[in-house]
């Protein structure tokens, strides 16, 4: 959980935060703190704002800081998106007179809380300005969690709204989540409604009312073609087909997944870990750790088989051959034949065309 929080609970408020992440949950729930600790709700109209500095000049916003509250003690101003601390360009032609957040930063008012809010993995720390906005605010980091912090995020909450949850409930919820934060508070919060009276969350609630994501799908997907279990893959495929999925999009994310798997094949073989390869290949840790559980499910040469064909029908589809809803079919088909009768690699007519042969190729290793 973050620490900062106790203090903005007990209305021990800063007068200035920033907010550096990309979790969603845990930058929302710091706003929705600061707001309950620092005005009441008739407050809100008169000493509240929030501004986006992708429109808005800091000196609009430094002025709002610098007004006196309006019946009322405190006034909260939110900025979102300073790019002026960040590496990035900044999209618009907009200027922002740093130098009047810089002389706030250094007397900073009493009756006033200013937050940025920066959905970046990082600030630019060569930067002045970063270096002193970081040695004046309160820092709250909304970054990923890992795979430990998240089981522990999911049992915290429930127990702080008197839930039970077994533990493989929670790991179950943050599979099927894909270790995204905001993703299980949010369906942990139904189940919480759902299970209100008994206060028990089991797997079985979990499996029956949290929704699959795509990615999810594609995951259970390869699960049923490591076991051999074709017919389950197809289900599992007919059912997003229904859901209005474009077969184009699940067979790329079908070939990202073996591509991420042959990856993490080689990396693993040369002594790295599921949690440094993330880092490597730039993917999230939980996806990585569950890439890396299915690889061990597939010899090297029936990955390299999958990723071949894979390119051969994305190819396919992009050039409008055959019926495109019955492409991974037959991919299923292939695959399942070649890895019950461990044939050796068969390369087919279609390398004849040099170019294809190029983009099939280069879709294999990359």
């Amino acid at each position: 959980m973050i620490k900062e929080w106790k203090n903005i609970e007990q209305k021990k408020l800063a007068p200035v935060y920033l907010i550096i992440g990309v979790e969603d949950y845990i930058i929302n729930q710091t706003k929705e703190k600061l707001l309950h600790a620092a005005l009441k709700d008739e407050e809100l109209e008169f000493n509240y704002a929030n501004f986006d500095l992708e429109d808005t000049p800091i000196e609009a916003v430094i002025e709002e800081a610098e007004t006196l509250p309006f019946f009322g003690e405190k006034r909260l101003v939110i900025a979102s998106n300073p790019v002026f601390l960040t590496s990035e360009k900044a999209k618009g032609k907009l200027e922002h007179r740093t130098e009047k957040l810089e002389q706030y930063l250094n007397e900073p008012v009493d009756y006033s809380i200013l937050c940025f809010v920066v959905h970046a993995e990082k600030l630019d720390e060569r930067k002045k300005l970063t270096k002193l906005l970081k040695k004046q605010a309160v820092v709250i980091e909304a970054k990923r969690p890992s795979e430990a912090e998240l089981l522990k995020w999911i049992q915290t909450e429930a127990e702080q709204n008197g839930f039970q949850m077994e533990q493989t409930a929670i790991k179950r919820l943050a599979e099927l989540t894909s270790g995204n934060l905001t993703t299980a508070m949010n369906e942990l919060s139904k189940l919480m409604l759902y299970q209100f009276e008994s206060k028990l969350i089991s797997v079985q609630d979990v499996e029956t009312l949290v929704v699959r994501s795509l990615e999810q799908n594609i995951f259970l997907l390869i699960d049923k073609i490591i076991a051999l279990d074709t017919e389950g893959a197809l289900r599992v495929y007919y059912d997003l087909l229904k859901q209005k999925e474009e077969p184009i999009k699940i067979i790329a994310l079908v070939a990202s997944q073996f591509r991420l798997m042959n990856q993490l094949r080689i990396l693993e073989q040369s002594g790295t870990g599921a949690q440094q390869a993330a880092g490597i290949l730039k993917v999230h840790p939980f996806r990585a750790k569950m890439a890396a559980k299915q690889a061990r499910g597939f010899r090297k040469e029936e990955l390299e088989f999958a990723l071949f064909h894979l390119a051969e029908t994305d190819y396919e589809l992009k050039t409008g051959f055959g019926e495109k809803t019955q492409k991974l079919e037959w991919f299923l088909f292939k695959l399942e034949d070649f890895r019950k009768t461990k044939k050796g690699l068969k390369f087919g007519p279609f390398l004849t065309n040099k170019k294809h042969h190029r983009v099939v190729m280069f879709s294999l290793i990359t």
